[in-house]
């Protein structure tokens, strides 16, 4: 009885108050930053996945002027890259001017201009300063990278070949990844994210060379 008189004695002190103040901040500054720490979380992975989105698409756009020449996609990356970097492609340019009453076309008919198939390296093509300016500036292109996963040390699956559509051989190809690969090293516990789920450009099993991320 003495022992429970003396606790209640020390609840009722006012040092008993002053040692629950850091318990009371603590919990305050707890339930404080959790809401942070969600969106902090929800700001860094959408960024990593705006930097995938983007390699995705000049993966894709190196796709494209593979198939324009060679009427197949590339099935790796070291195939796809030497082709970017050592390649050449036709690029067809009209010599002289056309008149502005004239239509290039027209101009062409009556001899006033000709046309000229020139080569030209392929990474000058694909990867001019016209599509460079239409990417994220947040995200620096480099094309011996294009392969890797931003964020990590894996590179993308990469897959290509043909489907039949309507009696019709298309070719095809996907390139993808999971968020466990680009989100590796945040703490994705209770942040309402499929980990397991895949982000990819192209289909396998469609003819389609879109990004499934909603574009």
């Amino acid at each position: 009885m003495p022992v429970l008189t003396f606790i209640l004695k020390i609840m009722n002190t006012k040092t008993f108050r002053l040692l629950l103040w850091p318990v009371i901040i603590i919990l305050s500054w707890l339930v404080y930053r959790s809401p942070i720490s969600l969106k902090e979380f929800q700001e860094v992975a959408n960024f990593r996945k705006s930097a995938v989105i983007q390699d995705l698409k000049d993966i894709r756009t190196a796709q494209i002027a593979f198939k324009d020449k060679y009427r197949v996609y590339a099935g790796d990356f070291n195939t796809l890259i030497n082709f970017v970097k050592s390649d050449s492609l036709a690029v067809i340019k009209a010599i002289g001017e056309v008149p502005d009453s004239l239509t290039e076309d027209q101009a062409l008919k009556a001899s006033i201009i000709s046309r000229d198939t020139v080569f030209v390296p392929a990474y000058e093509s694909i990867f001019n300063d016209d599509y460079l300016s239409t990417r994220d500036d947040r995200f620096d292109f480099d094309l011996d990278k294009l392969s890797f996963v931003p964020f990590s040390e894996e590179s993308f699956s990469i897959e290509s070949g043909n489907i039949e559509k309507g009696k019709v051989v298309v070719q095809v190809f996907e390139v993808s990844t999971n968020y466990v690969i680009f989100l590796n090293g945040l703490d994705a516990t209770n942040k309402g994210i499929d980990l397991e789920k895949t982000i990819r450009v192209g289909s396998m099993s469609d003819a389609s060379i879109n990004g499934n991320w909603g574009e």
